[in-house]
């Protein structure tokens, strides 16, 4: 399991990509309409009220992480997974990791429900997708992040992973 530095923390806090900071409607209309400019291979949702706004809009994610919570408080989404991952917070879990990455590598659409906390699940989300992909997630009293992963964001990324604790 990797465990987060508490000297990574403040890091991570920053977005990866874009940070979009309109309204949650306007976010994901503008999102929606660069998926259908682009085409991306593959796009990710992470996080509950990321991953709740877009399937409203009829959007559904070839592969959609959520936990059930925001801002560490319930967040009651009604959505069915096809796979249960644990994942505590402040970690990614092996298991996790495997799970994205099988995932990413098939096709069709899969929602992951997180046992524990999914925030930093967008690290091996953005690892194992294929360039060109949208990695989409909620960055708290802020909007939302839209990653779209190439070769330097992927390094950057593998870097970030490799300065984590690794723990039993």
């Amino acid at each position: 399991m990797l465990k987060l530095p508490e000297n990574m923390r403040a890091e991570l806090s920053k977005s990866l990509g874009f940070l979009l900071t309109d309204d949650i409607n306007k976010n994901i209309e503008f999102v929606i309409n660069l998926i259908k400019e682009k085409s991306p291979p593959k796009v990710v949702l992470i996080g509950d009220i990321v991953l709740s706004n877009f399937l409203k809009f009829g959007i559904t994610p070839n592969l959609g992480i959520y936990d059930r919570r925001s801002r560490r408080l319930p967040f009651d989404l009604k959505i069915s997974s096809d796979v249960v991952v644990k994942n505590p917070a402040g970690h990614i879990s092996y298991e996790a990791i495997s799970i994205i990455k099988k995932l990413l590598n098939s096709h069709g659409n899969y929602i992951i429900y997180v046992d524990g906390e999914e925030d930093l699940l967008a690290l091996p989300a953005i690892l194992y997708s294929p360039i060109g992909s949208f990695i989409i997630y909620g960055v708290p009293d802020k909007g939302m992040a839209l990653v779209v992963v190439n070769e330097e964001i992927k390094r950057k990324v593998y870097e970030i992973i490799n300065r984590f604790e690794r723990v039993p």
